[in-house]
């Protein structure tokens, strides 16, 4: 799959979910204070964990393990927790070992700005390691030089978005990460499925809308200039993933494939939640409606799932 063809594809699923862009709260979760409601999943406990009573920061993060970016947990009855998370933006990849960001802003605006930059910061570690993991393992060189152009990309991406969540008073969180051990080529194409052939991939997309249509023109101007490296990134991520394939067992490969049909669930859960209205069109960002028609015809156009 070529970059061009790549775009070509990713705006055909941007046109695809045009027609739902006047969708408005009926279909989504628009709290009336500006906040975006965050995330919620029901996890079973034995009923005499915690002896049954309020779990504390550290047993929220055992019960809700497997989760990013949980905030705190609940107790729903004897046998249940409910984890509260919050969802990642998709403007970069995420690398192994990075710690959720600290200092959110209230306002959903203002957050995905803070997110947006936070996560393009920690995309240059992430391209950093996967360029180093993928030489030991005797990757071509166009794979190599796709890495190192990408972290590079992200470095301006970084600067970029900083810039613009500055220009609105935003604070950036400081990126941090814990150290991972050099891992296996299984492990880098779990990692290169979820956060490359999938979230890359929609938030190229998601880049796309925003450059064309961002009502703060500040977002428009920065985000033309990012999107289209995210559809490299992308479009390297998918070469990174068949590179591997053929050195994988089949069901090592069968795992890379349900990584990439569990992480496009968990977007699609995400897509549940949007922005309310006007912060959303100020970022260009598409509603829950329109965000589910544009996913469920880039699995199509692309294959995320097959």
């Amino acid at each position: 799959m070529r970059t061009s063809s790549l775009r070509g594809l990713l705006e055909s699923a941007l046109l695809f979910g045009a027609p739902l862009a006047l969708v408005d709260c009926a279909y989504s979760s628009c709290p009336d204070n500006g906040v975006e409601p965050p995330l919620a999943e029901s996890r079973t406990v034995d009923a005499s964990f915690a002896d049954g009573g309020p779990l504390d920061a550290a047993q929220c993060t055992d019960v809700c393990a497997g989760n990013t970016g949980v905030i705190t947990c609940v107790r729903e009855s004897p046998d249940s927790v409910l984890c509260i998370l919050q969802p990642y933006p998709c403007e970069g990849r995420r690398p192994a070992g990075l710690w959720p960001a600290t200092r959110r802003p209230r306002s959903g605006f203002e957050r995905h700005l803070a997110d947006a930059a936070w996560l393009e910061a920690a995309s240059v570690d992430a391209f950093r390691v996967l360029r180093h993991e993928l030489h030991a393992h005797g990757a071509p060189r166009r794979l190599l030089r796709g890495a190192s152009r990408s972290a590079r990309d992200e470095r301006r991406h970084a600067r970029a978005a900083g810039a613009l969540a500055r220009r609105f008073g935003v604070a950036i969180p400081a990126v941090e990460r814990a150290d991972s051990p050099r891992r296996s080529l299984e492990a880098i194409a779990l990692e290169n499925a979820v956060e490359g052939c999938v979230r890359e991939t929609w938030g190229a997309l998601v880049a796309l809308r925003q450059a064309s249509r961002a009502g703060e023109l500040s977002v428009r101007a920065t985000m033309r200039r990012i999107a289209r490296d995210e559809i490299r990134h992308a479009e390297l991520a998918w070469a990174i993933d068949r590179w591997i394939a053929p050195r994988l067992t089949a069901r090592q490969r069968g795992r890379v494939r349900e990584a990439r049909v569990a992480a496009v669930a968990e977007l699609a859960r995400e897509l549940r939640f949007a922005l309310p209205r006007p912060e959303r069109e100020r970022l260009g960002l598409p509603g829950s409606a329109e965000a589910s028609a544009m996913l469920a015809e880039l699995d199509r156009l692309v294959g995320l799932t097959t």
